[in-house]
């Protein structure tokens, strides 16, 4: 006799598969203790800050990650946490210090006008890579994307290892300025 499985064992087995299905393919992003270059360490810092400060803001609520994005699109008002808001913020948050350390940046964004398309902040030293090698960027050049999306955290990304976190490449990655 077959017997039924019980609700505690769908529940079990409903978070084991999501969980599965979430850490699939995970790209971490470098750690605060592997940040080594000096001006890398200030333009972190200044996101960890900008971050800091948009959680505290008493005139936004942010949110990350996907369930951000459904809370975002379906409550009006004083929510944010898309990935373009994200962009914006993080940019406005960081420019003077990036400025400062020397290095450039603008936005980049992979899958634009498709499923899975999402935007952050790209940052890198202009005295070692051309704007038009970021993309293409090999792991030791000084390229590195800016992604609090996800987890609403101050994650930096070597550019190479950014671009495998899309589920899907519909589109290819482009940069794209942020005013």
């Amino acid at each position: 006799m077959q017997t039924l499985p019980t609700l505690h064992n769908i529940k079990f087995y409903l978070i084991i598969t999501l969980s599965l299905f979430l850490n699939a393919c995970v790209v971490a992003p470098l750690e605060q203790d592997n940040i080594n270059d000096p001006s890398l360490q200030k333009i972190h810092h200044a996101f960890a800050q900008t971050i800091t400060n948009a959680l505290n803001d008493p005139d936004e609520e942010w949110t990350s990650g996907w369930l951000g994005n459904m809370w975002v699109n379906f409550h009006e008002g004083k929510q944010r946490g898309l990935c373009y808001q994200w962009k914006y913020r993080i940019h406005a948050g960081v420019k003077d210090t990036v400025h400062a350390q020397g290095w450039q940046l603008t936005g980049i964004v992979i899958n634009q006008g498709a499923d899975g398309e999402h935007h952050a902040v790209i940052v890198y030293d202009p005295k070692q890579i051309k704007p038009e090698q970021l993309i293409g960027a090999n792991s030791t050049q000084p390229v590195f994307v800016l992604d609090a999306w996800r987890r609403g955290q101050a994650d930096i990304y070597r550019v190479s290892e950014w671009l495998k976190l899309a589920r899907h490449n519909y589109v290819p990655a482009k940069l794209i300025e942020v005013n």
